[in-house]
């Protein structure tokens, strides 16, 4: 009969032995996940916060860029007497050509020597037609007219590719800016036409044409590139179009589109308005150059006859002389 304690029988401590080692994988396991748990509750709110401020820091570098275009603006007002007019139309000019935008006229924004006043006399045609050493100048980008929160070098610092101008059956690129002017309420104004905003047209808007109130109608505002194409800093590749190819919307907005309307689709959307990448809404510019942020829920209702009281907030904002003084 065999021995009940024969010595291939493990002992008591050795059957506890392999039961704490069968044990262990479960242990470092639920030491493991205790650990990953306690990562998430604490490193979370960490990275959360690294990424809210890294973006507050982008938000305030755009509305930086903002004030500073807001003061090279003064500096051409209290030359000229009046803003910069929006694009300039060469008279009885067939067909239309590219021409200057109002950002070009703020030579000392960039810190070069070209465009000099003088040279801003030659229609921009002229120098895109001659394709000099101007051009390379033309459509360089510059810091000052991105914002950090959008791929401002998704092409090289140039404009959209479906807003350039097509010059012998080629794509002309122009310098990316996504800042843009306030054109106004009315949102077929192309040419000459005058319009209700402070860029348009050869518009030459004084500030005694603002009589809402300097701190409640908008100058300039954000456009991103990612969603809604920007704009361009030399100008306009045909003052006559305001449709979403090469138009006068590569240096206005409108405000027929919400903030931050869809992705263009054919429509008039957000490639026509103020747009940005910053969760919530966009900056804008006062004409008093204060920086405001409208949220992406400002009140918008686009009417074609801008009557009182059946607007929206943001329609109001960009009229210079509607009786109405609206904030966000």
């Amino acid at each position: 009969m065999p021995d009940p304690h024969s010595d291939t029988d493990p002992t008591l401590a050795e059957v506890n032995d392999q039961r704490d080692r069968s044990r262990t994988p479960l242990i470092v396991g639920g030491v493991l996940f205790l650990a990953l748990l306690a990562g998430c509750v604490l490193v979370g709110p960490m990275v959360s916060a690294m990424l809210q401020a890294r973006e507050n820091a982008r938000r305030t570098t755009c509305m930086n860029n903002l004030r500073a275009i807001g003061v090279q603006i003064e500096d051409y007002y209290v030359v000229h007497e009046a803003f910069p007019p929006g694009w300039e139309v060469p008279a009885d000019e067939q067909p239309t050509l590219p021409t200057w935008g109002w950002t070009s006229k703020l030579i000392s924004l960039t810190g070069v020597t070209y465009p000099t006043p003088e040279d801003l006399q030659q229609p921009l045609a002229e120098v895109l037609i001659a394709d000099d050493q101007r051009m390379e100048f033309v459509q360089s980008y510059f810091p000052e007219y991105l914002c950090p929160s959008d791929d401002g070098l998704a092409y090289d610092g140039e404009n959209h590719p479906d807003r350039r101008w097509i010059h012998d059956g080629n794509p002309v690129p122009f310098g990316l800016s996504m800042y843009v002017g306030n054109a106004g309420h009315l949102h077929d104004a192309v040419g000459d036409q005058p319009n209700t905003g402070i860029f348009f047209g050869n518009s030459t808007v004084t500030l005694a044409d603002v009589s809402d109130g300097v701190s409640h109608t908008i100058m300039t505002g954000e456009r991103d590139l990612t969603n809604c194409r920007a704009g361009s800093w030399p100008g306009v590749p045909d003052p006559m179009k305001h449709d979403g190819g090469p138009s006068i919307w590569n240096v206005v907005a409108g405000a027929k589109p919400k903030i931050n309307a869809p992705p263009w689709d054919g429509d008039t959307l957000c490639g026509e308005g103020f747009s940005s990448l910053h969760p919530g809404g966009a900056n804008v510019m006062l004409v008093d150059g204060s920086v405001k942020f409208l949220a992406t829920d400002t009140d918008s209702q686009w009417q074609a006859e801008a009557t009182s009281g059946e607007i929206g907030v943001l329609q109001q904002m960009m009229i210079r002389n509607d009786g109405e003084k609206s904030s966000p």
